[in-house]
């Protein structure tokens, strides 16, 4: 069986002229939220074996408060381009196919509308409001990466932080 962890990026800091939107931080909130998430995740049982991540610094910064949360060494995080550039549901499964099928849960770390839309296209649920710091728990019945695509996968859980507190859910 393997699992598939999606996050979208906790809350981050408003577009500013100065800044280009790749560039952008996350705000107090988001680092705290991430951390609520990691911590609802460790004590659900997840344990990545890798963690990936889009190259906007929002995300890196969410999956490294993840990494920090699960005693994943921050070193190790794969940071790739393409999840901040925009990604089609049948690219992303075909870059996942190609994972070493001796880890059997990965938590990637990208963006809406795609991460959204992917946990659309893997389930077949209704994902149309992820807010940030949003995750959704997906599971395939399969041996290997190989083996998993699109409608194939089952949820297990969807949580974000105003399910774990009081506040806005943007």
């Amino acid at each position: 069986m393997k699992r598939l962890i999606l996050i979208r990026h906790s809350k981050a800091e408003e577009m500013l002229g100065h800044h280009e939107d790749k560039e952008r931080s996350l705000r107090s909130r988001g680092r705290d939220d991430a951390r609520l998430i990691a911590e609802k995740l460790k004590e659900s049982g997840i344990k990545p074996g890798l963690i990936i991540s889009s190259s906007a610094r929002r995300a890196m910064q969410t999956a490294q408060i993840i990494a920090d949360t699960f005693g994943y060494p921050s070193n190790q995080i794969n940071y790739q381009d393409f999840i901040y550039d925009g990604y089609t549901s049948g690219e992303f499964i075909s870059f996942m196919n190609r994972k070493p099928d001796d880890i059997d849960q990965i938590i990637v770390v990208g963006h809406n509308p795609e991460i959204a839309m992917l946990a659309i296209n893997l389930t077949g649920g209704n994902f149309f409001h992820f807010p940030t710091t949003a995750t959704v728990i997906i599971r395939f019945n399969a041996d290997s990466w190989m083996n998993i695509n699109s409608r194939e996968g089952k949820t297990e859980m969807f949580l974000y932080p105003k399910m774990l507190k009081g506040g806005n859910d943007d």
